[in-house]
C-alpha cells in the first residue's frame, strides 16, 4: 500500500490558504494501481529534468524538484504567477512494495513513477499434494 506522509501537512495547508490562489506552491499528484504496480504521476511543467531528484531512504519516497525563471534586467514584470523555487513530496512505502525496483521518466511536463509490488506480497497459488503427502495429526 502507498501512503502519502507529509508531517507539515497542516502547516503547509494554513499556509497555502494564506496566499493568493495564483501563488500557491503545490506539485499536484495522482496515484493509482494497476496489476503489480503502483503509479504516481506530478504534473511539473517547466521543470528541467536534471533538477528531478527522487530518494528512498528505509521506506520513505521523496521527489524534489525545482523550476526556477529569471527575467532579463531590461524586463519590466507585469504578472509573475508561474510557481518557482523548489517542490518537495513524501509517501510512504507500505511494506508490500519494492522499493529496489522503483523506475522513473518525465514526458511532457509529467514526471511518472512507478513502484512494484514486491514479490513477497503478491498473490500465488497453492497446490494442493496427494493424500499421502497429507500431514497425520
Amino acid at each position: 500500500m502507498l501512503l502519502r506522509f507529509d508531517p507539515f501537512a497542516d502547516l503547509d495547508r494554513m499556509t497555502r490558504d494564506l496566499l493568493p490562489a495564483g501563488r500557491r506552491s503545490i506539485m499536484p499528484v495522482d496515484a493509482y494501481r494497476v496489476g503489480d504496480r503502483f503509479y504516481l504521476h506530478f504534473d511539473l511543467p517547466g521543470v528541467d529534468p536534471e533538477s528531478i531528484d527522487i530518494t528512498v531512504e528505509k521506506n520513505t519516497l521523496t521527489v524534489k524538484a525545482e523550476r526556477a525563471w529569471q527575467p532579463a534586467e531590461e524586463a519590466q514584470v507585469v504578472m509573475s504567477e508561474r510557481h518557482q523555487g523548489t517542490f518537495s513530496r513524501q509517501f510512504f512505502l507500505g511494506e508490500g512494495l519494492d522499493p529496489e525496483r522503483i523506475e522513473a521518466g518525465y514526458d511532457h511536463g509529467v514526471l511518472t513513477v512507478t513502484i512494484p509490488v514486491a514479490e513477497q506480497a503478491k498473490p500465488r497459488k497453492i497446490t494442493v499434494g496427494a493424500a499421502d503427502k497429507a500431514l497425520a495429526g
